[in-house]
């Protein structure tokens, strides 16, 4: 990987690097410190309640969050994604519990959450620490007495959804709660000051106020992306709810933003952030589980809301007012008091949609953007880009049906799992909150073009302002077209018995009845592979080893990642089948089939073998064909439910005498049909 970067904590050895290059290092404390965090508002009480691990938590999540500003990915870290985007970054910590850091199950938490949630590649050695002072030294500051019962701790950026989390908690819901306030920006501070004192009035009970700061050295601030900030956000967060005897942290986040699939191809790096993905959710809560060696759960009350729901609950609940003082910019070194918001970046944007959208524009003065979002012209390409992505966007989701939205947004099968329920009815949440949100961008947009008619006609608005984007050529940097994903594409006619593959879901149509769609699923895989072989029986072994090797051709909800236990026992079923069948071929000195599967035995151990690492080994377990067995009709049985809610005749069909099941299924119909697979 061309951009790598080793990362030295505290004062520990940079010698024997894996990484090539002058490392970093990065010290919290000590003559040579250039990093200072400091964590305010906690009582003595609280402080005596923090285990050693808990403080490894926040220094590890402190050495990550500098590093990744520290380390560019490439110019400005948006105009330039290219090869620099992804990072290799090693880190030598030293910790208080080098034994828990360094066991298996906390390493690959780290690696799988922190490498999803940045999209870089991260290697950790742990060391004991030996140098460190006391905690009260140097990470505490602002004492105070403390106040009654917490009940919740809320992660509070001072943007519109944390704001919205907070009034929810302590207004609406009269909840007592922490609200922990990382300040990454003097800039912030006035504002940040002005929104707790409105929470504190309005609140049934006085929230806690938990501000934190990080200070490092001017050369450390090299890349503003930050997408490991919400990370560091967890760390905190967790630590005072240990503190408090609590075992949850709660985040604030809109759902699009949350299960963020990107408007266009265009729109990556930066504005395509995974901070609250389920999957980074649950990857949370699982470190925090091995951290504190219990349950520890980290939740999205807002998973389910769009951005304009959000605002309509803080205005009801008469918070309105305070929507002025909440920031949501990501430029935050642009900010002036007359233009606390840009206008420009993807997050002005969303915001500005959001509260048009509620009707609160009154509420948030559009003269505190520096650019206004319908009518200002854009002078760079790329925020035209980006604004007319966002916009096209919308117009395709609005008249998609669910069978286009799955195909286009493939990330969905990767969300699925990540989210506790049926994967069908999840999937139709989401396709519902996208279409809301559709609805209201699309809502604000007709509004502006009727208000605004007769200076579009006559062409008196800037050329590259939203308004004349949308009405002079259609949306700037539209990568689909009218009809690419929209209604048309499912306009087109369907043979009478399919099921096929059309982006990331199973198309299915039996005797011309209604088609529909089925998710990725193992069940569905398997069903495709029966039909494809109609009339021949394929052995429970063969038929799960299939699938577990083509997982990326059948889209399923754990594509491209290792094989789960039910897989690995596939391989080593079939591979233990195989040699049973090799012997018999030998004994009959068959020599072309003996060769047929000795190729597919070295396949079979070539996946064994990357799968479970350069030393694994194949383990021979007696009830492997029996797992096999029992996971294959399950999982055949649940997608053939499924079915049957869309069409009870494929469902009935799709039983004995024309499917048999057991150890040799078999997909056998009275007369041959054509599939269209």
């Amino acid at each position: 990987m061309a951009n790598e970067r080793a990362i030295i904590c505290g004062s520990v050895s940079d010698k024997a690097l894996p990484v090539a290059g002058k490392p970093l290092r990065l010290r919290l404390w000590g003559r040579h410190a250039n990093v200072k965090l400091e964590i305010g508002a906690i009582s003595k009480a609280m402080m005596d309640n923090v285990p050693s691990a808990f403080v490894d938590l926040l220094e590890i999540a402190t050495y990550v969050y500098c590093a990744d500003q520290a380390v560019t990915r490439g110019g400005d870290g948006v105009n330039n994604l290219g090869a620099d985007w992804r990072r290799r970054l090693f880190f030598r910590i030293p910790v208080r519990e080098p034994d828990l850091w360094s066991s298996k199950k906390v390493r690959t938490a780290l690696l799988t959450t922190l490498g999803f949630l940045s999209e870089d590649e991260y290697e950790f050695e742990f060391m004991k620490l030996t140098d460190g002072p006391p905690v009260q030294e140097y990470l505490f500051t602002g004492q105070n007495d403390g106040p009654d019962r917490v009940e919740e701790v809320v992660l509070f950026s001072g943007g519109l959804d944390s704001l919205g989390g907070a009034v929810q908690e302590g207004v609406v819901d009269k909840r007592r709660i922490a609200l922990i306030t990382h300040q990454p920006s003097k800039k912030l501070v006035r504002r940040y000051r002005k929104l707790t004192r409105e929470l504190t009035e309005r609140s049934a009970l006085d929230p806690m106020f938990v501000p934190v700061t990080i200070n490092k050295s001017k050369v450390l601030g090299r890349e503003y992306t930050q997408r490991s900030r919400s990370f560091l956000y967890m760390a905190l967060g967790a630590t005072v709810a240990q503190m408090l005897g609590l075992a949850r942290i709660r985040f604030y986040e809109n759902g699009v933003i949350s299960f963020n699939f990107p408007p266009s191809a265009q729109i990556v790096g930066a504005r395509a952030t995974r901070t609250t993905h389920p999957q980074v959710m649950n990857g949370y809560a699982e470190i925090l589980s091995l951290v504190a060696d219990r349950r520890f759960d980290v939740e999205n009350p807002f998973l389910w809301k769009t951005k304009a729901e959000v605002v309509g609950g803080i205005v009801s609940a008469g918070c309105g007012d305070m929507i002025r003082f909440s920031t949501s910019c990501t430029h935050t070194w642009e900010m002036t008091n007359l233009h606390p918001h840009c206008g420009a970046c993807s997050q002005c944007i969303d915001r500005r949609f959001a509260v048009l959208a509620a009707g609160a524009e009154a509420l948030d003065p559009e003269e505190g953007y520096k650019v206004k979002l319908l009518v200002d012209g854009r002078d760079e390409d790329e925020t035209r880009t980006l604004l007319g992505s966002y916009v096209e966007t919308a117009n395709d989701v609005g008249r998609m049906v669910p069978l286009d939205f799955f195909s286009r947004f493939g990330e969905i099968s990767r969300v699925l799992r990540h989210i506790d329920g049926s994967a069908d009815a999840t999937a139709v949440k989401i396709y519902e909150l996208y279409r809301k949100h559709a609805q209201q961008v699309t809502s604000v947009v007709d509004s502006a073009i009727a208000k605004h008619a007769k200076e579009i006609r006559e062409r008196t608005l800037p050329a590259s302002c939203l308004l004349r984007l949308v009405c002079d050529s259609g949306a700037a940097g539209s990568e689909a077209g009218a009809g690419a994903g929209g209604a048309a594409a499912s306009d087109k006619e369907c043979p009478e018995f399919t099921f096929r593959r059309k982006g990331q879901v199973w198309e299915v149509r039996y005797a011309g009845g209604q088609e529909f769609i089925l998710l990725p699923s193992k069940g569905a895989a398997y069903i495709h592979v029966l039909l494809e072989n109609q009339g021949t029986g394929i052995s429970v072994e063969d038929l799960a080893a299939r699938v577990a090797r083509r997982s990326q051709e059948y889209l399923l909800g754990d594509a491209g990642e290792g094989s789960d236990e039910q897989a690995m026992a596939a391989y080593r079923a079939r591979y233990e089948q195989l040699r049973d069948q090799s012997e018999d071929a030998a004994e009959r000195q068959d020599s072309d089939a003996e060769e047929q599967i000795r190729v597919e035995m070295e396949d079979l151990m070539e996946h064994i073998k990357r799968d479970q690492g350069l030393h694994g080994r194949l383990r021979k377990q007696s009830d492997d064909r029996d797992r096999v067995r029992k996971a294959v009709l399950a999982a055949i049985r649940r997608t053939r439910t499924e079915i049957g809610k869309y069409d009870k005749r494929l469902a009935e069909h799709l039983t004995r005498p024309t499917l048999n099941c057991g150890w040799k299924p078999c997909y056998e119909p009275r007369e041959r049909v054509e599939w269209i697979i």
